[in-house]
Formats: C-alpha cells, sequence, structure tokens
C-alpha cells in the first residue's frame, strides 16, 4: 500500500510501515538501507531525515486525498532542528507528522522523526503535489 502511495522506490523509498493515522495525525515507520544514495560514509544525515517527514506527510496526503502515487515537493521548510547528526543503517525511525491545514495540491504539516523516545529532528513543511501531465 505504501509504495503505491509514494512515487518512491528502494532505496529512497525509506517508510516501511503505516502504524496509525486519522484525520489531522500520521504515524510511520522508516528504515535506513544500506544502499540508500543519501549516506554519507555508511550513516544516514540527521538532516536527511527531513525526507522522511516529506515521505510520510505525502503518504497522509494520499490516504486523505488522492488514493494513489502523486509527485510532489518540500515547497517551504521552518523551524527544523536536528538533534542528531548521524543515523546508523539499520535503525528503526519512527515519524509523526501531524497535518495543520491545506489541500490535496498544497498541505501544511508539523513533524518529528525520533528513534525510541529520542528526537532525531523537528519541522514544519509545506508539502505540494504535482498534477500529473494528461497523456494524449
Amino acid at each position: 500500500m505504501i509504495a503505491s502511495m509514494l512515487p518512491h522506490r528502494a532505496p529512497m523509498l525509506m517508510i516501511t510501515k503505516l502504524l496509525t493515522h486519522d484525520k489531522q495525525k500520521i504515524i510511520a515507520l522508516a528504515s535506513i538501507d544500506a544502499n540508500n544514495p543519501l549516506l554519507q560514509k555508511g550513516r544516514f544525515p540527521g538532516y536527511a531525515s527531513l525526507e522522511l517527514l516529506a515521505q510520510t506527510s505525502g503518504l497522509f496526503l494520499g490516504l486523505k486525498f488522492t488514493a494513489n502515487t502523486a509527485p510532489g515537493a518540500i515547497i517551504a521548510l521552518r523551524n527544523m532542528e536536528i538533534y542528531v547528526p548521524f543515523i546508523p543503517c539499520g535503525e528503526t525511525l519512527i515519524i509523526e507528522s501531524t497535518f495543520l491545514g491545506g489541500s490535496q495540491h498544497a498541505a501544511m504539516f508539523e513533524g518529528t522523526v525520533l528513534i525510541g523516545k529520542r528526537v532525531v529532528m523537528k519541522a514544519s513543511i509545506t508539502l505540494s503535489l504535482f498534477p500529473e501531465e494528461e497523456k494524449t
């Protein structure tokens, strides 16, 4: 189901499991594969956990609005705080994202990435989904 909602594929599809979601919040698990192109000397940079928040928030949009894959991008980032400089491969991360408002085309989220109870990163993001071009 996750792969059908996000345009990513391994090793960039890092969300491995949807734990829970409701009308305002989503919680998912992620794992960092040893083949991930964002690795630096075998470690995942803490700032790259922004991608985990974006993927989880994109999954929320898919579940809430579109029920299918839609490419998108982070168009705004606010208040990013990084608490862990590097994350080892194979670590399981918890991503919590809260929908602050918006539509299927652009939406704001506030989220946290954790290892257990340890905060890795916090940020507020705005995502924009891009409509697929019609094929003629």
